[in-house]
């Protein structure tokens, strides 16, 4: 049986919470017990304010019901009182930073926090990874939604009268197949729906919710290719008979994405796999084929706590599943943003599956995406499964006129794998002759590895080239010549004058994201300063090295070959305590 990867790990809360930098700050009172006591009383944001005046809003929350006399304050304070929430013993106002400090001083006065954004993790997503910044427009560069490319979605179904998926009154999923057997339309299951809304949902419900929904390509189409049941689960011969479709299919409805977040236990070499098999003749075809790793990468045994009192688990090592085994695919891992856009304090996430692939020890996952608290679009058929099991986690608008039941909180790598997916087809829309092997190897070029992910070995296990750039893939897409799919060995990449020093820092979340030094060589193209496509590399020790990675730190990866990490690999799984 071929079950769809658990896309329900740490049920957290629906909403995404960032800090807001604060370009000012407030010198503490002179009397040091009253500072202490002030400082107890007020967010760290205002520890230090010099005396600005500048206007900030603020909760202020008092003892009991907010009062008269609190109102007086305030006004003495030059302050503008927005709201007063009775229930919530909560006063919103904006309020000068020199004035935070007195008003929190006041005994009827508990605590004064800044009226913090709140985003929820799709749009979060969207922020994090560049994606933004492509749908927007870069310098001197038009935006991109994926329009003219269809991706498939391999999964439970897509419910194609969701208004995210609707454009000009007619539905962007341009085709619906069945290969599940199970005699239901729609997706009843609800997986494949929020699947489809992280690759390619246009966010157009979210109106009246605390942030927009939108998927990474909201103009691309999609192909619903039902594999699974309502409780998500299927055969390799319903997945077998959808590439076999897809194939057949590709050019009629421009197929250029395919996306399976879906899984079954590694039982033999990719090499013999046949679901393996399907795919690399799927991307042999002219499809990019992207997959889930799995989320299978720690066990229950827990080995510490960190300082905010969450669990340590024991780190799996050898647990991507299939077809995330094969070498031909893009295989993603997730990421947990820790609900910020910054990318420096991104971790893997503990349940995403790690390598090396068992039986041919290929270092997977290749990339990492977001996949914690993803907000998609939710299944509008009746009681669909997730929605009946997993209540709590159907996002409630904050207005009483928006559309209700249409978004649901997600997480796994389930939804890591369409944030890649959509990133796909936002390169192919900048250039659409790039083939799946420029793909891929954009892709790896571009990301950038998460730090504190373990050894060498760990790191590459856990994240593969690191955490996705979209905004510097689409920008390396479109310098790749106009003719990519028709390149030979020995033809440069990039068109005219560019190079690789051509590339400068992406801005993402106030930091700088450099093009990464690490990946030298990629599925096929050698990045020296001019890259160039190559036929494979043949490594002083004899090793051919032809549809793998090389990395400057002396990691190599190529037909199951690991080197210089000192590691003895085996068939099993490898624990780590983490």
């Amino acid at each position: 049986m071929l079950r769809k990867i658990s896309a329900y790990t740490s049920l957290i809360s629906l909403m995404a919470v960032s800090l807001a930098p604060m370009a000012t700050t407030f010198a503490a009172p002179q009397n040091g017990n009253h500072a202490r006591h002030v400082e107890k009383k007020t967010a760290p944001e205002f520890s230090n304010t010099n005396g600005s005046t500048a206007t900030v809003r603020v909760l202020i929350q008092t003892k009991g019901a907010p009062t008269a006399a609190q109102d007086s304050a305030l006004a003495r304070a030059h302050g503008n009182k927005r709201a007063s929430y009775e229930a919530l013993n909560t006063v919103v106002a904006d309020v000068p930073l020199n004035q935070v400090a007195g008003l929190a001083a006041r005994e009827d006065v508990l605590y004064i926090a800044p009226d913090r954004p709140v985003k929820a993790q799709m749009n979060l997503t969207n922020d994090t990874t560049g994606v933004s910044q492509v749908q927007a427009g870069q310098a001197g560069v038009p935006g991109f939604a994926g329009n003219g490319v269809t991706v498939a979605i391999l999964d439970s179904g897509i419910s194609a009268n969701h208004p995210d998926f609707v454009k000009n009154s007619k539905s962007r999923v341009i085709a619906s197949v069945d290969f599940s057997g199970s005699k239901r339309s729609g997706d009843a299951d609800g997986h494949g729906t929020g699947v489809a809304g992280a690759a390619a949902g246009s966010g157009v419900t979210s109106n009246g919710y605390a942030a927009n929904y939108a998927g990474v390509a909201p103009g691309a189409n999609l192909v619903d290719v039902r594999v699974l049941d309502e409780n998500g689960i299927g055969r390799t011969s319903n997945v077998l008979a959808a590439l076999n479709w897809l194939i057949q299919n590709r050019e009629r409805y421009n197929i250029r994405v395919a996306n399976l977040s879906l899984s079954m236990p590694v039982r033999e070499s990719f090499h013999m796999d046949p679901l393996c098999k399907a795919v690399e003749l799927a991307v042999r075809s002219g499809i990019v084929v992207v997959c889930s790793s799995g989320n299978l990468g720690r066990t229950d045994v827990i080995t510490g706590y960190n300082a905010d009192g969450s669990a340590i688990y024991q780190l799996a090592y050898g647990t991507v599943g299939s077809p995330g085994n094969s070498p031909y695919v893009i295989t993603v891992g997730a990421t947990d943003t820790h609900e910020t856009v910054r990318r420096s304090d991104d971790t893997v996430a503990s349940f995403s599956s790690k390598g090396p692939t068992r039986f041919d020890h290929l270092a997977k996952p290749d990339i990492v995406a977001p996949g914690r608290r993803i907000v998609a679009t939710m299944s509008q058929e009746v009681n669909p499964t997730l929605a009946s099991e997993y209540p709590a986690r159907v996002v409630q608008p904050v207005s009483s006129s928006a559309a209700r039941n249409v978004y649901f909180n997600y997480s796994g790598t389930s939804f890591s794998a369409p944030v890649i997916a959509g990133t796909v087809a936002l390169m192919l829309e900048s250039n659409r002759s790039l083939t799946p092997s420029l793909v891929k190897a954009i892709l790896i070029k571009t990301a950038q590895a998460l730090p504190n992910a373990g050894s060498k070995a760990q790191s590459l296990f856990s994240q593969g080239a690191g955490l996705v750039n979209a905004a510097a893939a689409v920008s390396f897409a479109r310098a790749v010549v106009p003719d990519a799919d028709r390149l030979v060995a020995g033809n440069k990449v990039l068109r005219g004058i560019n190079t690789l020093k051509s590339f400068g820092a992406t801005s993402i979340g106030g930091e700088n994201v450099k093009l990464s030094n690490r990946v030298i060589y990629a599925d096929g193209v050698l990045f020296k300063n001019t890259p160039v496509l190559m036929d494979g590399i043949m490594l002083s020790d004899g090793i051919m090295l032809s549809d793998g990675i090389m990395l400057s730190d002396g990691i190599v990866l190529g037909d199951g070959i690991m080197l210089s990490d000192g590691i003895m690999l085996s068939d099993g799984i490898m624990l780590s305590d983490g």
